[in-house]
Formats: structure tokens, C-alpha cells, sequence
């Protein structure tokens, strides 16, 4: 269904591929990582299962982050790009499966998560980084932004149906959870494993195309000692930093204005239950924000043709200082939700996507695409840590949730002030 859409819209098969496997990942993310992992995983582990999460997420996003540059690098060379994106997709795809067994304790369940999660963000490395061997540099706001909006479509329509064997336990099941269909009982813990189940097999399905239309154009030749001649590249693009100032200036603003982006993606959920909204009303602004996003992202793509990404970007900071307003609101007027929903949905996607396409098109030479991804996800990883701990901790000297949310405003601000100072790639 997919494919001939987007071949009808007028994207290459290579195009089609690369943008299908964000149709398969982000089915996984949204069922998994999003809701049913931290419903279930809250359900099993004694205490409170937020430390256990905390400490997980923490532990994956520190191991990616010191990874990401060594792993991008050696996959410059010729034929490596493909080998390191398969391994860690099925390292993920495995791994994924591995959370659906209903007789693992959640100390075993947290490790195997993390694994997982290693595995799929490995695989977003070197998939961000194809994006420079799938299209040019006048396509690739355009595929950038295709990926995200369809990713976004493609995750919400599935998990409509996904969702169900959770929600019939969720709706009609009995006080643990146990809903008996004749002789047979279907059991929490066996309904969460089937909505995991069935986003996993979504997600290996889409992915086949990527595998199999999708080839690295741009590499360096191979080496006859790939491992330390990755090494001597990475020292060099270091020591080299004058020469790359715009990008790693790029990267500084960007690890700043993410950080509030990916603070809302993570925390979304939890911050609305401290400021009373159910979880059957973040379920469905869950499901409204991906619907949204969906012409948001590609719309976004669109006006980059007309205003460039610079400015794009800064309507991306811009919708998200209203994300963040409203969302401090929500304790005046519960119907503030709505509103950071809207926002969210037509900002989020745009803003990565054209951050992502904008950040190719700063790389000088294409075939280190991967090296210069892998420093590109180490900004992107360690962001995820700033913005929860400024919350966490306002929350705590405050008292009060609405305050801690606000404390994401300065690095919004810092972001945007160090952008002004990236030159565009058509002036460099």
C-alpha cells in the first residue's frame, strides 16, 4: 500500500525504501517504547518502575553516544555502511521479539530492553547517513521530511490495530488483568506480547525494502587496516574542528533545541498523569499528534523550498516555546492538551526532519556521510539527558510540574542564539 503511494507521489525505489523503514521503525517506537513497555514494565517491577526506566534509558543513550562517531566512521568504507545497519537491525528486531516472552522477570526485561533499544537506534545511525547514497542534496529535504510524515502515518494506523489485545484486557479484564475467552485466559503480560509482538513483525517487514533496494554510493575505498585508519580519521576530524566550525556549530545549537524536543517525546506521558490527565486522554492526544504530524512534517519539507531551513528550524523553536507554554498551563485549563497536541504534531516531525536534511547538506564530502552522522546521533543521544534532569530537578525545588516543564524555555533560547552563527551551505 505504502510503496505504490509513494511511487505514485514520485519518489525513486530507493527513495521508497529509505522512507518505508521509517514506516516500519516507528510503528515499533510508538507501541513499544511509548506505551506498552512502560505501562507493563510499571505493572511487574516492584517499587517504583520509573528508577529501573530512568537508569535504562540512560544506560543505552551513554553506550550509543560513545559508539556512534567509532561505528561512523569505520562504516565510510566501502560495503561496511550496509553490514553495520543489518546488524543492528536484527540485534533490535531480536531483541524485540525476545520483550514479548510472558515468563521473563523485569530485571531480565529491562536488559533486554536496552538491548533493543541499542539495536534500533544503532540502525537509525547508519539509516539517517544512507539518506546522502538514496537522493541529492535538492531531494533531501524533501525525502527527509517524507520519512518522518509517512513514519508518523505508518505508526498510528497499525497501532490502532496493535493496541487491541492490550485494550481488551485493559477494558474487560479482571482485576489483574486476566480476561477469560471460554477455556482459554488471556493474561496481561500475554496481551502486551502480542501488541509488542505484532509492531516488531511490522517493523521487519518494512525494513526488507531498505535491506534489499538501498546501496552506499558515497564510502571511501577499504582499507587494508579499516579499524585504525577509522581512528586516525576520527582524530583528524577533531583536530580539524576549525575546518568543520559550521558543522559542529550546528551540532552545538542542535544538541540545545532537540534537548526540548525529545524531553516532550519522553516525557509527555508521565508529565500529563502529575498534572491530571488520564491515560485513556494521553492515549488519544498520542494518536492525534501522529496524525498531525503526518501533513506537518511534509508541509514543513515543502516550505524549506521557499524560505530555506535556517528559518524553518526557527519555526520549529518557535512552535515549541508554544509547546512548552501550554503545556505549564494545563494545570489552569485541562484543554491546554489540545493545544500542545496541535503544536506538537505540526511542529515535531518538521523540525527533525529539517534538521536532519540540513545537517546532510552541511557535510563537504559526502562519502563521510556516516562519520559525520555518528558525531551528528552523539549530540542528538546526550540531549536526551539534559532537558529531564533540569525538569526533574525544577519539579523538585518547585513542587509544582508546571515549573519544572518551563525550565526546557533557556535551552530553546541557547539553541536558537548559536544557529545565527551556522552559515547556510550554498554561502560556505
Amino acid at each position: 500500500m505504502f510503496t505504490k503511494l509513494l511511487t505514485k507521489l514520485g519518489f525513486t525505489k530507493e527513495e521508497t525504501s529509505w522512507i518505508l523503514y521509517d514506516v516500519g521503525n516507528s510503528a515499533q517506537v510508538l507501541t513499544t517504547c511509548t506505551v506498552i513497555f512502560p505501562l507493563l514494565i510499571a505493572k511487574i517491577t516492584p517499587g517504583d518502575s520509573s528508577v529501573y526506566v530512568g537508569w535504562a534509558n540512560a544506560l543505552y543513550g551513554l553506550v550509543l553516544a560513545l559508539l556512534s562517531p567509532i561505528l561512523g566512521t569505520i562504516a565510510d568504507y566501502k560495503g561496511k555502511k550496509m553490514k553495520f545497519f543489518r546488524f543492528f537491525l536484527f540485534l533490535g528486531i531480536a531483541a524485540g521479539f525476545a520483550l514479548c516472552l510472558p515468563t521473563i522477570d523485569y530485571m531480565t526485561m529491562i536488559v533486554i530492553f536496552c538491548i533493543a533499544m541499542i539495536g534500533y537506534n544503532g540502525s537509525i545511525i547508519f539509516y539517517d547517513a544512507f539518506i546522502v547514497d538514496v537522493c541529492e542534496d535538492d531531494r533531501v529535504d524533501k525525502v527527509s521530511a517524507a520519512g518522518y510524515a509517512w513514519g508518523y502515518i505508518g505508526s498510528v494506523l497499525p497501532f490502532l490495530i496493535f493496541i487491541l489485545p492490550f485494550a481488551a484486557v485493559t477494558l474487560f479484564g479482571d482485576a489483574q488483568g486476566n480476561l477469560a475467552l471460554g477455556s482459554f485466559t488471556l493474561s496481561y503480560r500475554m496481551a502486551c506480547g502480542l501488541t509488542m509482538g505484532m509492531a516488531v513483525l511490522w517493523w521487519w517487514i518494512y525494513s526488507r525494502p531498505m535491506l534489499k533496494n538501498v546501496k552506499q554510493k558515497r564510502y571511501h575505498e577499504e582499507s587494508a587496516h579499516v579499524v585504525r585508519d577509522s581512528f586516525q580519521r576520527l582524530w583528524h576530524t577533531f583536530r580539524d574542528i576549525k575546518k568543520n566550525k559550521n558543522i559542529f556549530l550546528f551540532c552545538i545549537s542542535y544538541f540545545f533545541y532537540i534537548d526540548c524536543v525529545n524531553t516532550v517525546i519522553k516525557m509527555a506521558v508521565s508529565l500529563a498523569a502529575e498534572m491530571g490527565i488520564s491515560d485513556i486522554m494521553s492515549l488519544i492526544v498520542v494518536i492525534l499528534i501522529n496524525i498531525i504530524a503526518f501533513p506537518g512534517a511534509i508541509y514543513f519539507g515543502r516550505f524549506v523550498d521557499r524560505f530555506g531551513s535556517k528559518r524553518m528550524i526557527y519555526a520549529g523553536i518557535l512552535g515549541y516555546l508554544g509547546v512548552v507554554v501550554c503545556g505549564a498551563l494545563i494545570p489552569v485549563n485541562a484543554n491546554f492538551i489540545w493545544a500542545v497536541a496541535i503544536l506538537v504534531g505540526l511542529f515535531q516531525g518538521g523540525i527533525q526532519s529539517v534538521s536532519r536534511s540540513y545537517f546532510a547538506k552541511l557535510i563537504p564530502d559526502k562519502a563521510d556521510a556516516n562519520e559525520f552522522f555518528g558525531f551528528f546521533s552523539v549530540f542528538s543521544k546526550f540531549s536526551a539527558i539534559l532537558g529531564p534532569v533540569a525538569v526533574a530537578i525544577l519539579i523538585q525545588i518547585t513542587g509544582q510540574t508546571q515549573f519544572g516543564i518551563l525550565g526546557l524555555i533557556p535551552m530553546m533560547l541557547v539553541g536558537a542564539f548559536i544557529l545565527l552563527f551556522v552559515k547556510d551551505p550554498e554561502k560556505n
